[in-house]
């Protein structure tokens, strides 16, 4: 019966969101917040369409006509964008897309030994995005601006050291020939680049490192942003992406290894060559709040957000048992009364959540305690994961926490005081205007299976609750003055739960 209440409430309300979206006004449901909550979803994961998962999921071999399949069925889970894997033609068919090769070419020419990348072809790219944006749903590029790999001829290259090497270089790129405007009057060769990778990265002569914010060299052909005829290019590519593919943002990769003007000088270029307003979301991978700070500070351009590594990094102590829960109310730069609403925060990627690494690994144990956590606050836009939801069998948990965040995370948020080192909890006080909305968030850190009880004011008086994850039975009714005795299970498994008023029929 419960179920049967949220989900047809859950259904009134995205219907509403839709008739507000589509009407072309923005939807305010009061106190400026929007009816839709903004929900991310990162659509790809690192093994996508690779040995045993290919055999799997065999559908995942054409992500973008996946993507057209399933655009309804996230639009009804309540994701606003979801963020796509490099679209450009990679050095090599199977290549996830960073081994960026030719940024013009999308899946048309046939290069590298394919017309499609590992995705698809640019019609199918097309035909993803239009479904998607029909539906209510952003879409944001992946772009590999760093490097380059893949060059198609040798060429002598002179060094820093004093010394020159035969190097593959020299670019032919189709794409770039029949898109880029100034295709004809250069073309990418060893002057376009500032080093590579010779028994450690060697700097070519006459050029100097750009002004990065860590190390500029990452990997591959380092791309030279002090080369005007570069930055040219990049420009008139990225608004290409906006304008004429119909992207509606970034997903920018390595951010913190690309020259810093070059990049705020690219994303103004691109907003004002732009009717929409285009989103930008930074990958600078600091965990620790001071890193990502002084990153904003020093990039200094407030169209960028970024994700919260050092969000993340609480969760994998949390994950291992050796976080304080009620350290989480200042967990992460989300939390900064400055910064907190340009961040994107996230459980794990494409790069956390790998099934082998060699510097860091997935969140493992109480990930759903990280999405309950990241889905129901008030700050930050909180991003899926792909492989969390379709792959790794926690579907049906991660779909309760999405209602909870579509239907019932709405209203001023504020931490309870009595937060303690087992049960995090925080407070959504919901909207006058739209009734039912609101919720109490309850996550635990510990392993001992005990239901622990707190007095928590949800600040709805005379309100009746019900566990929306199923976790913890029973019904909870607040006092005068809307407290409360609500309920978590202090375990791995089941400490999370997510109090949601209880529709009277």
């Amino acid at each position: 019966m419960q179920g049967t209440r949220y989900r047809k409430k859950g259904f009134i309300l995205l219907i509403m969101a839709f008739m507000l979206v589509f009407s072309g006004t923005v939807p305010a449901a009061g106190n400026g917040y929007p009816l839709r909550n903004e929900t991310y979803m990162q659509v790809f994961y690192w093994e996508m369409n690779k040995g045993e998962y290919a055999l799997r999921y065999p559908e995942e071999a054409n992500l973008w006509q996946l993507l057209v399949d399933r655009s309804a069925e996230l639009a009804e889970l309540g994701i606003t964008g979801v963020w796509l894997p490099p679209a450009n033609k990679a050095d090599e068919p199977v290549d996830e897309g960073y081994a960026a090769y030719d940024l013009w070419d999308l899946g048309e020419f046939n290069q590298k030994g394919s017309v499609r990348t590992k995705y698809g072809t640019r019609a199918q790219l097309e035909r993803a995005l239009e479904e998607l944006q029909i539906k209510g749903v952003k879409v944001f590029y992946d772009a590999v601006l760093n490097h380059r790999m893949g060059g198609d001829e040798r060429e002598r290259v002179p060094l820093a050291s004093g010394e020159s090497r035969e190097l593959y270089t020299k670019f032919h790129l189709l794409g770039r020939d029949k898109y880029y405007s100034r295709a004809d009057e250069w073309k990418w060769d060893w002057q376009a680049f500032d080093a590579l990778d010779i028994t450690g990265p060697q700097l070519f002569a006459e050029k100097t490192w750009d002004n990065t914010s860590d190390s500029d060299y990452l990997m591959g052909l380092d791309v030279d942003y002090q080369n005007e005829l570069v930055v040219d290019e990049l420009k008139e590519w990225g608004s290409w992406i906006i304008n004429e593919i119909g992207f509606d943002g970034f997903r920018i990769d390595a951010i913190k290894h690309i020259d810093n003007d070059f990049m705020s000088e690219w994303i103004d270029h691109i907003q004002k060559n732009s009717d929409k307003e285009v989103i930008f979301i930074g990958e600078a991978w600091y965990e620790n709040n001071l890193g990502l700070m002084l990153y904003i500070r020093k990039f200094n351009n407030d169209r960028l957000r970024l994700f919260d590594f050092a969000l993340r990094r609480q969760f994998a102590l949390m994950r291992d048992g050796s976080l304080n829960m009620s350290t989480l109310g200042k967990a992460g730069l989300v939390n900064d009364a400055n910064y907190g609403d340009r961040m994107v925060t996230f459980v794990d990627n494409h790069d956390t959540g790998r099934d082998v690494t060699e510097y860091t690994s997935p969140i493992f144990n109480r990930k759903y305690q990280a999405y309950t956590y990241i889905m129901t606050r008030e700050k930050g836009t909180p991003m899926l994961y792909w492989k969390d939801f379709y792959i790794s069998g926690m579907r049906e948990g991660l779909e309760k926490i999405l209602i909870a965040r579509r239907d019932y995370a709405y209203g001023p948020g504020y931490e309870v005081d009595n937060n303690d080192s087992d049960v995090y909890s925080y407070v959504r006080v919901g909207l006058e205007e739209v009734p039912g909305t609101g919720l109490v968030m309850m996550i635990t850190g510990g392993d001992d299976g005990r239901v622990i009880t707190k007095e928590i004011n949800s600040q709805q008086p005379g309100q009746r609750f019900f566990d929306l994850t199923g976790n913890v039975s029973g019904i909870v009714e607040t006092d005068s003055n809307g407290t409360g005795r609500f309920r978590v299970i202090n375990s791995a498994d089941k400490g999370w739960s997510i109090w949601v008023p209880l529709q009277e029929d």
